[in-house]
């Protein structure tokens, strides 16, 4: 997630339609737990310091049962506003499921690049053939458990390279993950394009 995020600033703010901005990218030490229950330990500290604060996790493995992932947005940007934080200066995006999810908002041919995909039979074919894509569907109920399978069956590792690749090179223009939406418009809103 931390070098998704920090390759969409570094190489992708003009495809976000924002300006630039000096930006801190950090990972929670507890991951999507962490940012859930403790992002006040990491945001507190420069709330001084830093004007706008996003937190990005993901949903699945976050230890929440309860609340959708919008209804957990708009409780812990409450819960920072309480806290004296300025109105619209915190967001939290939570991707449902995860991040894999806006992997999948690109074209299949470029998923093939960036995992590597050697095999005869298109990607798109055999995630639907495994059961990991129902047909006609865009993107699989379960993206990260794709993604794993589809690196399995090419030996390569879950690595954080791979991501960057897709954060450097997939279009964002087509992507409508909630989330994503949410991450630009947030951004675009606070630094618009000059």
């Amino acid at each position: 997630m931390q070098r998704t995020i920090q390759t969409l600033f570094d190489h992708r703010r003009e495809a976000l339609g924002i300006s630039s901005f000096s930006v801190d990218v950090q990972a929670h030490r507890n991951r999507d737990p962490g940012c859930r229950t403790a992002a006040g330990d990491v945001l507190n500290p420069a709330r001084h310091s830093h004007r706008k604060a996003i937190v990005v996790f993901d949903l699945h493995g976050c230890g929440e049962n309860l609340r959708t992932a919008g209804q957990l947005e708009i409780a812990l940007e409450h819960e920072f506003e309480d806290r004296g934080w300025e109105d619209d200066s915190v967001a939290f995006v939570v991707i449902e499921p995860e991040l894999e999810t806006w992997l999948f908002g690109a074209a299949f041919q470029r998923i093939e690049t960036a995992i590597g995909w050697s095999q005869t039979t298109p990607l798109r074919e055999w995630l639907e053939s495994n059961g990991h894509l129902s047909a006609g569907e865009i993107k699989p109920v379960d993206p990260q458990a794709a993604v794993d399978a589809a690196l399995e069956q090419e030996r390569r590792p879950r690595t954080a390279r791979m991501f960057a690749d897709l954060a450097r090179r997939v279009s964002l223009a087509h992507c409508q993950d909630r989330a994503f939406q949410k991450f630009r418009s947030t951004l675009q809103r606070w630094f618009p394009a000059q």
